[in-house]
């Protein structure tokens, strides 16, 4: 009964070389260098399908051992097929390291006029499980060039009893028999991805290229390349076309095998891509080995074809159940094979920061420096903290309003606090007849004068410079006749910014606020808008600004056109897209003859301090060259280097990095 198996749901595994397994977000069998971020998963399947007898052996035949001895010739019919699929998971467990697990399945239809089916070439097998890691090296998110290195541990779980055509190269045992499906040990992987994208420049191409060596623990078997490369063009949205060239190479000559690159799988593959809703990533795309375009029939037997030389230098051994022995041609790949491959990308939510440890994430941390070890509350706050600062205002509350005698004053003011019931008191708690002012109370106009403060003969304390407030509170006590107070007795400063209000023009000043000697706010740029309003305080002279200060004309704003001012990465070089922005700084300048201009340049932490500050200033000296090449006159330009000395942001991430990488424009005069 023959046994049929349908293609299964895609995946990025072929019979040869399981590249796109590796988490890929491109092509089949091709390796890019991104990586899923962290805590998310990409789950998949796929495969491929390849019918006749080509698909099978080379030149369609095989050869078995009989009870007697000797090997009998049979063909495949030309109806067969041969399939595999592939399941894989893989997860990032860092925004730039990605782990993962690959378990291929096979199906050979291998009828025949002989015994295949019992030699095992009619068969469904599973194969060796494909355990790896991608760990992707950080680059600036604006760089066209990416690379990653890649790590493959192969586990011995294929069966050995399956199967006519090894499924990689290095399952090529040059002393023994070969298992198709297995290498019947361990073996090690490990290579490198680039990726160029060169989207980032306005080229919707990306292109690949990824080698591996695979070392195999049996020294029967051979060391192998796996590479590939690609190219992927950004037609649309939701699809994307690509080409690609793949294959293993073995390195090293063993036992009866020779080394020879050409008869190990080399595959040309065009496809498609489609970018699905909801994460779904599904492609097609068609293998044609390298082999088959040097004749295009599919006739079976040995005499039929002209790419069966290899297979006859290239003979099989293997040994089936029963005793079977067979031996057929090494048909690395099919001739032509459709491929498919179906994935969903899955987001495990991650755990949202908690920087102090407390349990409570920054977000919802209203107490975001807790000490370790602290219990908090839902809002992160520390509970003994907040407790003891519970206490401290009951007991500030409760002296707040404690008055022990009733006479109206609170403790806390009372200076005589056992004043008997009934008796009427001063502000201080004491009865009226104790100011001990040498006045009597019935004549004190002032019966709450402080004890020993001199006073005049109604009672009331001395006023020496008659300006309303006595002698023991006066801080200022010769101030002119007729000149305002305040509470203090000193010449009266509404505003606290240190000029009296007389002499004040600006009199409703901010508090806080230095001003100038007639106390108004400074204006640096004199454009009518004080420093502290002004959200553009280097504008030129003469330029018209909003009520925030900052130029009505974008080409007239400083703050604007230093944005525009790039270098290629590294370098002190200006980008074209530069020269732009600086002939607008230079027009600006010539409209405004006194403007004078200093160019600061900044960069991130990384690299050395004398690097980066040769850097700075190298970048502020191409702004100056260029301004003078535009006719700026070299004493109204200057060029200062800070290197890292002096961010804006947190160098901890690459869009802080970005930000502090910058160049100022600051006016100055001579």
């Amino acid at each position: 009964m023959k046994k049929i198996v349908s293609l299964a749901l895609l995946g990025s595994t072929l019979a040869f070389a399981q590249a796109g397994i590796m988490g890929g977000s491109e092509g089949l069998h091709q390796i890019n260098t991104k990586t899923l971020g962290q805590w998310q998963i990409n789950v998949g399947t796929g495969g491929n399908i390849s019918i006749g007898s080509w698909g099978l052996s080379r030149g369609g035949v095989y050869d078995m051992r009989h009870g007697n001895g000797v090997f009998k010739r049979y063909s495949f019919n030309g109806a067969d097929y041969s399939q595999a699929g592939n399941f894989f998971v893989s997860m990032g467990i860092l925004d730039f390291i990605d782990i993962g697990a690959s378990l291929p399945v096979y199906y050979e239809h291998a009828n025949s006029n002989g015994y295949s089916g019992a030699a095992n070439m009619w068969t469904t097998s599973r194969g060796d499980l494909d355990l790896f890691t991608k760990i992707a090296v950080p680059f600036d998110s604006n760089s066209v060039f990416g690379m990653a290195l890649m790590l493959d541990l192969y586990v011995p779980t294929g069966e050995q009893s399956a199967g006519v055509r090894p499924r990689h190269s290095w399952y090529l045992n040059g002393n023994g028999y070969t298992h198709p499906f297995t290498a019947d040990d361990f073996a090690f992987g490990a290579g490198l991805a680039f990726t160029f994208d060169f989207s980032k420049k306005g080229a919707p191409i990306t292109w690949n290229v990824a080698a591996s060596y695979v070392y195999p623990i049996n020294t029967d078997q051979t060391n192998t390349l796996v590479y590939s490369t690609g190219l992927n063009w950004l037609a649309l949205p939701w699809m994307t076309p690509f080409l690609e060239f793949s294959g293993e190479m073995r390195l090293q000559s063993v036992g009866r095998y020779d080394f020879d690159p050409m008869v190990d799988p080399m595959l040309i593959t065009p496809g498609l891509r489609f970018h699905l809703p909801y994460h779904i990533e599904f492609a097609v795309g068609l293998d044609v080995a390298v082999r088959a375009i040097r004749e295009f029939s599919f006739k079976s037997g040995i005499t039929h074809r002209r790419d069966v030389s290899g297979g006859v230098d290239y003979q099989i051994y293997y040994l089936g159940e029963n005793g079977y022995n067979a031996k057929y041609g090494y048909a690395s790949t099919p001739l032509i094979s459709g491929a498919a491959l179906l994935s969903i990308a899955l987001d495990a939510k991650s755990k949202p920061k908690d920087s102090d440890g407390d349990g409570i994430a920054d977000a919802d941390d209203k107490c975001a420096r807790t000490p370790k070890g602290a219990k908090v509350n839902e809002e992160g706050c520390p509970i003994e903290e907040l407790e003891r600062l519970a206490r401290e205002k009951a007991y500030n509350d409760s002296l707040a309003r404690l008055d022990t005698d009733k006479d109206g004053i609170i403790d806390l003011n009372d200076k005589c606090p056992n004043t008997q019931a009934g008796v009427t008191v001063d502000s201080i708690g004491c009865m009226l007849d104790f100011d001990k002012d040498g006045v009597n109370d019935p004549k004190d106009k002032c019966p709450n004068t402080p004890a020993g403060v001199p006073v005049s003969a109604d009672g009331c304390p001395l006023d020496f410079d008659k300006d309303g407030v006595a002698d023991f509170l006066d801080k200022c006590p010769n101030t002119p006749a007729g000149t305002p107070v305040d509470s203090t007795g000193c010449v009266l400063d509404t505003d606290k910014d240190g000029v009296p209000d007389t002499n004040d023009k600006c009199p409703g000043t901010p508090a806080g606020n230095s001003v100038d000697s007639v106390g108004c706010l400074p204006d640096f740029d004199k454009d009518g808008v004080a420093d502290v309003f002004d959200k553009c305080p280097n504008t030129l002279p003469g330029i018209r600004v909003n009520t925030e200060g900052c130029p009505l004309n974008k080409k007239e704003d400083l703050d604007q056109l230093k944005k525009g001012i790039k270098f290629k990465t590294g370098s002190s070089k200006l980008t074209k897209s530069s020269y732009s922005t600086l002939n607008d700084i230079a027009a600006l300048m010539k409209k405004i003859p006194e403007a004078n201009l200093e160019v600061q340049g900044h960069t991130d932490n990384k690299g050395s301090d004398a690097k980066n500050k040769k850097l700075s200033e190298q970048r502020a000296q191409s702004v100056v060259k260029y301004l003078k090449r535009k006719g700026i006159s070299a004493d109204r330009l200057r060029a200062v280097g800070y290197g890292s000395s002096q961010p804006i942001a947190e160098n901890d991430d690459a869009a802080g990095r970005e930000q502090n990488r910058r160049v100022e424009l600051v006016p100055f005069s001579k």
